[in-house]
């Protein structure tokens, strides 16, 4: 769910973060060697090699692997463990790992099912096919199914409701779409921000239309007849589906079981399937829609859902109806990965080749386990990619350096706090520019046009979008459902944790320092100064105190368990908002106070100027909660 940090689920579900896995994106211009055809020895061989390595070196318990080719399946085979307590091993055929947003290429098959059924028009407005949810009409142009499945909508990030704690707080799944609404923030059709909102709505139509749940639309229109015996979108999975693999952390030299990871919004990412069922589903797509006599789709429909719908920007990949663009060493691939907070997986298709790849991890490792292992697997069947020329400087550097943060963001709820500290740096090192994004290191690129950058290894390509003359946007070829925005230089990380943390220190130097003060006078047994000094004291003391006890409480919530920042609003943090309020009063006190001490000139010049700089201080950091949605009880 989406560029990774750290903030637990913070961007599961995003499906963009797999799509940067294994540099598998760019459009490079040629390649250094032919591919290989996959011969399933060679290919056996292969990837026991890749999966040994992968899984001991990033401490997975177990994966899952399948590969398809030539209307058959090459490869399908389990590694390590699925149960570590009972020593049970991974099998592609009876264990089924969480593939999470891999989970919405069912959704978008459902939604061409109907397209050809004359169910749906993708240029309809939603509206038309919503009967408990209502998309409201922020534009001039209507939201349609086009573009959910571009990832055009113009919905900022929803993080309540994508899961959910306990399976007793699931809810049915319009009664969730509705509650949690995200706010259009831009025109459909503009910018791609991957949304997991987005995937579920679109699935919610199609199993409205069809007059019964999400999973039991998918079960008997691409389940049975494809034969995946060993699938289901329920929560947990049932009885009789098959055992799914527990999933695990590495702690402290051993595996440790974690909890089922409950997703709110199913067609978004619950479902839990085999490998050698996910062969069937990429079978099925690479023949035109059919597997052994059993169609889910015409050819024609197919090809238009493979086909590239959206792009940034023509030099990057793009997005199909679903799927999105993963090429590699001057081959086209499309695909989709996905992502819960212990299950890793990526499902890729080469239709030129006729070669499909899916492939699951059971453990956090799986993220960098899945990037080596993609990159490897495509180096030797769709070619190395062609390394870009010699460095040779950076036209226009001064105007690409800054911060540019993924547009996919809460922008109107206080959970926009999770978009702290995940902006990408550039800067101009030499003569390459570097990027730095949490999560996905350092890398250098080396201009190739005006604009546009190769990465130094030549595996992905970047582009800056200007407008008027001014960098607005960066484009990623590797996640070509997420822009990034330029930031202003006081929207950057480390300016706005530098103004919190002087003003910290300035409201610590009020409450601690008028506090000494005071018990001074009082041990020198000295009277008390004029009222009206003592008075505006304790206003701009109240306000600095409120904040921060406000920046302590909120640092605590985030430090014991960041989901209840991001997936609930726990009272604690209601209680918390209310502290900004209670300030912005305080504010207007001291602001009053300050503005008489100067008019009277009744304090000494030190005090007045130290109780102006808290005045000001204050309203500062009012802008700061504000920017945040932390000034009220937004959620």
């Amino acid at each position: 769910m989406s560029p990774s940090t750290d903030i637990s689920r913070r961007t599961v579900l995003k499906g963009a973060g797999a799509a940067a896995a294994g540099a598998v994106a760019g459009r490079p211009a040629g390649a250094q060697s032919d591919p290989d055809s996959p011969d399933p020895d060679g290919l056996e061989t292969f990837v026991d090699g890749l999966m040994a390595e992968g899984l001991a070196e990033h401490d997975v318990a177990g994966a899952t692997v399948a590969v398809v080719g030539g209307g058959e399946t090459l490869l399908a085979k389990g590694y390590g463990r699925a149960d570590v307590e009972n020593d049970e091993p991974v099998d592609a055929e009876e264990t089924l790992f969480r593939i999470g947003s891999v989970s919405k290429l069912f959704g978008w098959t459902g939604v061409m099912q109907g397209v050809e059924r004359g169910e749906f028009d993708l240029d309809t407005d939603v509206n038309e096919y919503l009967e408990d949810v209502t998309i409201p009409g922020a534009y001039s142009e209507p939201v349609t199914l086009d573009h959910l499945g571009t990832h055009t909508p113009g919905f900022e990030e929803r993080y309540r409701g994508t899961f959910v704690e306990d399976p007793e707080d699931l809810r049915p799944l319009g009664e969730t779409l509705a509650g949690e609404q995200p706010t259009r923030v831009r025109p459909p059709g503009e910018l791609a921000a991957y949304s997991n909102y987005g995937a579920a709505l679109a699935g919610h139509i199609v199993a409205e239309q069809a007059g019964t749940s999400f999973g039991g639309y998918v079960q008997a229109n691409v389940f049975e007849p494809l034969g995946m015996d060993h699938s289901t979108f329920a929560q947990p999975v049932p009885e009789g589906v098959g055992e799914v693999s527990k999933g695990y952390r590495y702690q402290d030299g051993e595996f440790v079981e974690g909890e089922f990871e409950y997703v709110g919004i199913a067609p978004a990412g619950s479902m839990s399937a085999t490998a050698t069922d996910m062969a069937r589903f990429m079978r099925a797509h690479l023949a035109g829609g059919e597997l052994k006599g059993t169609r889910i789709l015409e050819a024609g429909t197919v090809e238009a859902m493979h086909r590239r719908r959206f792009a940034h920007d023509e030099r990057v990949d793009g997005i199909c109806y679903g799927f999105y663009e993963m090429s590699h060493g001057g081959e086209r691939a499309i695909g989709h990965g996905g992502d819960t907070e212990l299950f890793h997986s990526q499902l890729l298709l080469a239709p030129e080749q006729d070669l499909g790849l899916f492939v699951s991890y059971n453990s956090p490792g799986g993220t960098q386990a899945r990037e080596e292992f993609i990159g490897a697997f495509l180096d030797r069947y769709l070619g190395e990619p062609d390394p870009p020329a010699v460095a040779d400087g950076v036209t226009r550097g001064e105007a690409l350096t800054g911060s540019y943060r993924a547009i996919r963001y809460p922008h109107t709820t206080y959970e926009k706090i999770g978009a702290l500290g995940g902006a990408m740096e550039v800067r101009i090192d030499d003569d390459a520019l570097v990027t730095e994004l949490p999560g996905a290191g350092v890398e250098r690129w080396i201009e190739v046009e005006p604009l546009v950058f190769r990465r130094e290894d030549g595996g992905d390509t970047l582009v800056f979008e200007e407008d008027d003359g001014e960098i607005t946007h960066l484009f990623l070829g590797s996640v070509p459902v997420m822009a990034f925005e330029r930031l202003a230089w006081y929207e950057a990380t480390t300016a706005q944790l530098a103004v919190v943390g002087l003003s910290l220190l300035v409201f610590l130097s009020a409450v601690v320092g008028w506090s000494a003060l005071g018990l001074w006078h009082r041990m020198r047994d000295r009277p008390p100064g004029p009222e009206r000094p003592r008075i505006a004291r304790w206003t701009a003391g109240l306000a600095s105190a409120l904040f921060v006890g406000f920046a302590v409480g909120l640092g605590t919530l985030v430090a014991v368990d960041p989901n209840a920042i991001l997936f609930e609003a726990p009272p604690a943090l209601l209680g918390l908002l209310a502290l900004p309020v209670l300030g912005v009063v305080a504010t207007l006190g001291t602001l009053a106070c300050c503005v008489l001490a100067w008019h009277d000139g009744d304090w000494g010049v030190l005090s007045r100027l130290h109780y102006t700089l808290v005045a000001l201080t204050c309203v500062v950091f009012l802008a700061v909660l504000r920017y945040w949605n932390l000034l009220g009880f937004r959620l």
